[in-house]
C-alpha cells in the first residue's frame, strides 16, 4: 500500500507568511498611531515604533515559536501517533492539519456562543428573580471584606446583621485605632489603586495633578473610596452593630448556627441565631511577634509595627533601631526612620524576599497582572512572561527607570547573599514580594543595612543567623498578623473529628469550609500578585448565590479532597494563592458565570477588548456580562480615562505590545484547555 501525505495547495504557505507580517505590521502601525507616541515623536513615530519593534524582533520571534511548541506539544505527539497508527500522512502534516481545525472550531463556537461557560446561561432568569426563602446571615466584621459581603447579601434580598468589635467600620484603613485603624495618612496600598477599586461604582484611579498617570491610593483615599461605596448603596444601614464581638458559634440540630456575643460596651453576653456565617475578620487581626530567645533580657523597647506612626519616628532620632521584616510597611517605616535622624536602622530579612518599586516606569507593579499572561495554564504564563514579554520589554523598561549599581548592589544583596536556600532563587514565586524600594533609599543614605533573620538577643544587642551582632536600643517587630487558631470562632455541638480550617487553603476554593456549607471566610483569597479587594468581591458575590441556594457546592468529601490537592499545588508560596487575577477569573468562570466573553467583545468593541485583554485585571472586568452586570459602569472604568496617558508613562500596551501575534495564537489554546480539563484554571490560580 502506497504511504499518502497530506496534500496542502500552493498558494497555504506563503498566506500564512504574509499574514503573520500582516500581523506584525499592523502591531508596528497601531503604536505610531497611538496619540502617546504621536505627542513623543511626531512624524517620527513610525520609526520609533518600528525601532522598539525589531531591536528585540528576532528573538522574540524565536520566543514565539518556542512557547507556541511548548503550549502545542500535546497535539504534536496527537499527530505523531496518528500519523504512525494510520500510516497515512506526516506528523507535520496531522499537526498542521490540527492546527487549522483547532482555530476553526474555536471561531465557530465564538460564533455560535459558546466562547464562555454556558453553564450558567439557563439560570439567568432563576438569577435575576427574588430569592424565595429570606434568610437571616450574620457578617463578622465591618472591614473592606464585611462591606462587600453586607453589600452582595443585602443585594440578594436577605437579613444581614454585621458585628464590628471596635466602634466603627473601615477595618485597618478606619480613621482611627479606636475604631480599629492601624494604617496611618500617607499609608500606601501595595497594589494599584485600578485594582483597588470596587466593581459597583466608578473610582477616579489617576493622580490629581497628573490626570492620566495611575497612582497608588493613600489611607485617606482608599477609606474614602470604600465610604463612597458604603454610602452609595446603603450598606450598613440597619445592619451594623459596633463595640459588639462574636466569641463563638454553637452548631444547632437543623444545621443553623447560635453566635455568643458580647457587648463590648456594657460587657453584656447574649445568643442570637442565623441561617448562614460569613467570617470577615482580616488577615490583620492578631499582631504576631515571634517568640526569640533572650528576648525577655532584652533592654530597650519592643513595639509591634501596628503602633508606629511617622510621628513616632521622631522619638527614634539618634538610636539604633531593628525593624523585624522587610515587607511594604517594613520598607515605608525604615524610610520614615532615617528621614527623622536615626542613626542606624538594622532590618532584619527573615526568609528569600524579591524587593521591587510600588511603580516601574510609574506604573503601578501589579498592571502587568493581565489576562494575557495570567489567565491561563502555567505554562502559557510562562511562555508570555519569560519568552514574550521579557524581551520586548527590556528596551523602554530600562528606557524610563535605570536603576543605578549602586541600587543593583543592595538588590543583589537582599535578593542573593540573604536567601537561606540560593538554590532555590529560580522559584521566584516561592520569595516574598515587597513592592516597596523605600528600603533601598534608606540604604543608599548609609544608615541601614538589611541583615539575616534574628539568632537571639542580649541584653544591648541581637544577633543574627550568620553571626553578625550590632548594638541597638529599640525594636520595632514588622512581623505581621496571623489569625489564631482557626479562622472561625470556636464551634461548640459540631464533630470533633471534623478539622477547623487554620488558613485559607483549608477552605474550599479559599472560601468555604468543606464540612461547613453554610459558612464563608470572605478576604482571605491573597495572592502573590494582585489586589484584595479583587478576590474579596468575587468571593462575596459566589457567597450571596451560595445563601440564595442560585448556586450549589459538591459534597464534602469532594471539597475536602479538593483542598489536600490545593495546599499540595501551592506549599512552595507564601500566600495562599498565585495571583489574585486568576483566582477571579476561575471563580468568575466556574462559579458565577460573569466572566467577559472576549470573543463578543472583539467584534463589538474593539478598544474595551483592547483594556480588558492587555489592562490590569481590576472588578470591573467581572460586571461586563453575567450576574450582576453593570456594563456602562465597568466599561467606564476599565477605559477611564480615555487611554492617553503623560508622556513619561509606560503603559501595559508598551509592555505587551510585541507579544500581541503571540497571545493571538495561545489564547484559543489555553482556553481549549480550560474546557478540557474542569477547575484546571482554578487549580493553576493556587
Amino acid at each position: 500500500m502506497e504511504m499518502r501525505s497530506f496534500a496542502y495547495p500552493d498558494w497555504l504557505f506563503p498566506a500564512v507568511v504574509c499574514g503573520a507580517l500582516v500581523i506584525f505590521g499592523t502591531m508596528i502601525f497601531g503604536q505610531a498611531l497611538r496619540p502617546k507616541y504621536r505627542r513623543l515623536y511626531g512624524r517620527a513615530a513610525l520609526l520609533h515604533a518600528l525601532r522598539n519593534a525589531l531591536l528585540p524582533s528576532i528573538w522574540v520571534q524565536i520566543y514565539m515559536w518556542l512557547a507556541l511548541i511548548v503550549v502545542w506539544t500535546p497535539i504534536w505527539w496527537v499527530s505523531v501517533f496518528a500519523s504512525g497508527l494510520t500510516g497515512l500522512g506526516t506528523p507535520s502534516g496531522w499537526f498542521f492539519t490540527l492546527f487549522l481545525s483547532f482555530y476553526g472550531i474555536w471561531f465557530l463556537r465564538g460564533v455560535a456562543g459558546y466562547s464562555v461557560n454556558r453553564a450558567f446561561d439557563v439560570s439567568s432568569t432563576r438569577d435575576a428573580a427574588p430569592v424565595v426563602i429570606k434568610k437571616r446571615v450574620a457578617v463578622i466584621g465591618a472591614g473592606m471584606a464585611g462591606l462587600v459581603a453586607a453589600k452582595e447579601l443585602k443585594e440578594e434580598g436577605h437579613d444581614v446583621v454585621v458585628f464590628e468589635r471596635t466602634s466603627g467600620p473601615g477595618g485597618v484603613w478606619a480613621s482611627s485605632k479606636v475604631k480599629g485603624g492601624v494604617a496611618w495618612g500617607t499609608t500606601m496600598t501595595s497594589t494599584g489603586a485600578l485594582n483597588s477599586t470596587l466593581s459597583d461604582t466608578v473610582t477616579n484611579v489617576y493622580h490629581p495633578e497628573h490626570e492620566k498617570w495611575p497612582r497608588h491610593f493613600n489611607r485617606e483615599e482608599f477609606l474614602g473610596a470604600i465610604e463612597d461605596y458604603r454610602d452609595q448603596h446603603k450598606v450598613f444601614e440597619n445592619a451594623l452593630r459596633c463595640k459588639t464581638e462574636v466569641l463563638g458559634m454553637d452548631l444547632l440540630s437543623d444545621q443553623r448556627w447560635c453566635l455568643s456575643i458580647r457587648d463590648n460596651s456594657s460587657g453584656a453576653m447574649s445568643e442570637e441565631e442565623f441561617d448562614a456565617v460569613t467570617i470577615c475578620t482580616g488577615l490583620n487581626k492578631q499582631a504576631f511577634i515571634p517568640d526569640i530567645a533572650g528576648q525577655d533580657s532584652f533592654a530597650g523597647t519592643q513595639v509591634h509595627i501596628e503602633d508606629y506612626r511617622p510621628i513616632n519616628g521622631e522619638q527614634y532620632a539618634g538610636k539604633r533601631v531593628l525593624v523585624g521584616g522587610l515587607g511594604e510597611t517594613s520598607s515605608d517605616v525604615v524610610k520614615n526612620l532615617v528621614d527623622n535622624g536615626v542613626e542606624h536602622v538594622y532590618i532584619s530579612q527573615r526568609g528569600a524576599t524579591f524587593v521591587i518599586p510600588r511603580d516601574v516606569a510609574n506604573l503601578p507593579a501589579d498592571h502587568v497582572e493581565t489576562r494575557l499572561a495570567h489567565d491561563g495554564p502555567m505554562f502559557h504564563r510562562f511562555a508570555m512572561i519569560f519568552l514574550g514579554i521579557a524581551p520586548s520589554t527590556l528596551f523602554p523598561l530600562l528606557g524610563s527607570y535605570r536603576i543605578r549599581p549602586t541600587i543593583f548592589r543592595h538588590f543583589w544583596r537582599i535578593t542573593v547573599l540573604n536567601h537561606p536556600k540560593k538554590w532555590e532563587l529560580w522559584r521566584l514565586g516561592s520569595l516574598n514580594w515587597t513592592k516597596s524600594d523605600h528600603v533601598y533609599e534608606a540604604m543608599e543614605s548609609g544608615h541601614a543595612t538589611v541583615l539575616r533573620d534574628i539568632d537571639c538577643f542580649k541584653e544591648k544587642s541581637v544577633v543574627f543567623a550568620d553571626g553578625n551582632e550590632v548594638e541597638v536600643d529599640a525594636i520595632i517587630y514588622a512581623s505581621g498578623y496571623r489569625p489564631g487558631t482557626s479562622l472561625l470562632p470556636a464551634i461548640k455541638g459540631g464533630s470533633e473529628e471534623v478539622p477547623l480550617p487554620t488558613s485559607a487553603r483549608d477552605l474550599y476554593k479559599l472560601t468555604i469550609p468543606p464540612h461547613h456549607p453554610n459558612v464563608a471566610v470572605i478576604g482571605y483569597a491573597r495572592g502573590q500578585i494582585g489586589a484584595i479587594t479583587v478576590s474579596s468581591e468575587i468571593q462575596a458575590r459566589w457567597w450571596a448565590l451560595l445563601v440564595s441556594e442560585k448556586r450549589t457546592l459538591p459534597g464534602a468529601a469532594e471539597m475536602a479532597q479538593f483542598t489536600v490537592r490545593m495546599r499540595r499545588n501551592g506549599q512552595r508560596f507564601h500566600q495562599s494563592n498565585r495571583t489574585t487575577g486568576t483566582f477571579g477569573y476561575s471563580v468568575a468562570r466556574q462559579e458565577i458565570g460573569c466572566e467577559p466573553d472576549m470573543f463578543k467583545l472583539f467584534f463589538s468593541d474593539l478598544r474595551l477588548w483592547h483594556a480588558v485583554f492587555l489592562g490590569p485585571i481590576c472588578s470591573a472586568h467581572f460586571r461586563l456580562r453575567g450576574h450582576g452586570a453593570r456594563p456602562e459602569n465597568a466599561k467606564q472604568q476599565v477605559l477611564f480615562p480615555n487611554g492617553i496617558q503623560s508622556d513619561n508613562y509606560i503603559d501595559s500596551i508598551d509592555l505587551y505590545a510585541n507579544t500581541l501575534p503571540l497571545a493571538v495564537l495561545l489564547v484559543p489554546a489555553f482556553g481549549f484547555y480550560s474546557a478540557v480539563l474542569p477547575g484546571f484554571v482554578f487549580q493553576n490560580a493556587t
